[in-house]
């Protein structure tokens, strides 16, 4: 028997930030599977606008990742089994926190680009769905799960790596194909023998979109 009930748990959620108090854009950084919000700040909030609000927050979802003898907390977005296809938590309530995020430190509703890396980018066009100060959507060695979010009017980029083990090319090139053909004016930037792993070529790529 499956028993389906709603449980709230209050927990505290850092985030890395700029902390501007006079900004017109919004870059939200959103980090990789077992990453961080530091991760992606420090990878890639220096490469951003300076005259720009950058946020980038922990994953709700606190995962004990093992390092030698200790436990540290690592975070997520959702739970996905790729082995069964199914969820054992989806895109909605990372995509509702993120939004209340927004609001707190964007209370004007400047436009927002939303930056996502690996489990980050499945995410972000997600969050684009339900926030309507996004303007502009930017995924990094990722996949844009076309039936898992309303496409909107704005451009939404992708850049990939060919030799990505982690999230296949192919299915990446596959599913932005399928939002070309509704009209999505972004550009995927394919990355000659690049992997999974944010190096110099991805920063390029991302500051030539910027």
């Amino acid at each position: 028997m499956k028993l389906t009930n709603t449980i709230s748990v209050e927990t505290e959620h850092h985030l890395h930030s700029n902390n501007l108090e006079t900004f017109e854009h919004v870059y939200l950084l959103l980090h990789g599977y077992l990453l961080d919000g530091e991760y992606m700040f420090n990878k890639i909030g220096k490469h951003l606008p300076k005259d720009s609000l950058i946020i980038a927050p922990n994953g709700p979802f606190t995962v004990p990742f093992k390092k030698g003898e200790e436990y540290l907390p690592k975070y997520a977005w959702y739970f996905y089994d790729p082995n069964k296809k199914t969820f054992y938590i989806n895109y909605e309530p990372a995509a509702e926190y993120v939004k209340k995020v927004l609001k707190l430190y964007n209370p004007d509703s400047k436009p927002v680009t939303v930056i996502g890396y690996s489990q980050g980018g499945y995410l972000s066009p997600k969050v684009a769905e339900v926030v309507d100060e996004v303007k502009e959507v930017i995924g990094l060695a990722c996949v844009f799960r076309t039936n898992k979010f309303t496409q909107k009017d704005i451009p939404y980029h992708q850049v990939h790596g060919n030799i990505d083990i982690a999230v296949e090319f192919s299915n990446a090139l596959e599913e932005y194909a399928k939002m070309k053909e509704k009209g999505n004016i972004g550009k995927f930037i394919e990355l000659d023998e690049v992997g999974h792993k944010i190096n110099d070529e991805f920063i390029s790529a991302l500051k030539d979109l910027i």
